[in-house]
């Protein structure tokens, strides 16, 4: 009767505290993630005999069989990547952490605790777990071209999921038309992360930058490339004197410097010798009294207690 009562009590208490599958983990390919599952009901497990299985759909990763709190064994057949807090009858935290990411390893996972000797589990968690992938920072080259005259630019990214949003800008805030922009998506070998290339043509005027951007906000990660900015020939000769008047100053300061310097040391030099001529070699003392005495009259003064 106690055990019925111990699975009625596990199903009403999941159904207040159990992790909506709606509510999604989001894990990152190759690092880990912690599957969340808190048991906050009133039986103390550590009194009890119990199993615990966690499920990814209708396949059993993780298992764990508890005496009184402590753990007897743990049966990890998810190629051995998943690990449950030896502590958790104590804790109530069952939480699976889960290592080594998969993009396969997309899906709801539930955890359901059973008293030994039972037949019917009660479910206390469910859990969503989606996966992303950082894409690599993406490069930009441009195919050569004249100012004026029309000319492409490519931007690649490599190694992310899912796919990302890609737009570029001009002068950092304008969009160009849907119309000159073609985006190529593939998968690489042996995997579903994808490959981005994206081409823009435009025509190239003085003074513009370009920017590629990516967003994968899933991670809420933005990449942007770097800026190639097209100069007219005003603008470079400006460039080149703001450059000129900048190392002409620079070399003005480390002359005075320099100077400076020479000053400093040429009068330190001259004082040194000045102090030598008046006072010698081994007779100048600064600021220090000699002080005289006559040994035998001390030896002879008398003696007086103090």
């Amino acid at each position: 009767m106690k055990d019925t009562c111990f699975v009625v009590l596990l199903l009403c208490i999941s159904s207040f505290f159990s992790v909506q599958a709606d509510e999604c983990i989001v894990g990152v390919i190759g690092e880990r993630a912690i599957l969340p599952c808190v048991y906050n009901g009133v039986k103390n497990l550590t009194l009890l005999h119990i199993s615990s299985e966690w499920k990814r759909g209708m396949e059993i990763v993780h298992t764990a069989f508890w005496m009184e709190g402590k753990v007897e064994m743990q049966n990890v057949s998810h190629s051995n990547r998943t690990t449950v807090s030896s502590l958790a009858p104590k804790t109530g935290d069952f939480s699976v952490e889960l290592h080594d990411i998969h993009l396969s390893d997309a899906h709801n996972y539930s955890f359901n605790l059973k008293l030994l000797g039972q037949n019917r589990s009660s479910l206390v968690c469910t859990v969503c777990l989606t996966i992303a992938g950082h894409f690599s920072r993406p490069t930009l080259l441009r195919a050569n071209g004249v100012y004026g005259a029309e000319t492409s630019l490519l931007c690649n990214s490599l190694g992310g999921f899912p796919s990302p949003s890609i737009y570029w800008l001009v002068n950092h805030t304008q969009r160009p038309p849907e119309t000159s922009v073609t985006t190529y998506m593939t998968t690489l070998p042996q995997s579903e992360l994808y490959n981005i290339t994206t081409v823009l043509s435009i025509n190239i005027s003085v003074d513009t930058a370009v920017s590629c951007v990516i967003e994968n906000k899933l991670l809420n990660e933005t990449l942007k490339a770097t800026n190639f900015v097209f100069l007219s020939r005003k603008s470079e000769r400006r460039l080149s004197e703001h450059i000129w008047v900048f190392s002409a100053a620079l070399c003005v300061v480390v002359s005075l410097l320099v100077a400076t310097s020479l000053y400093f040391q040429k009068k330190w030099d001259r004082d040194q010798k000045r102090k030598q001529h008046r006072c010698g070699d081994d007779s100048c003392w600064e600021g220090t009294d000699m002080i005289v005495f006559d040994l035998k009259q001390w030896a002879s003064s008398p003696e007086t207690d103090v």
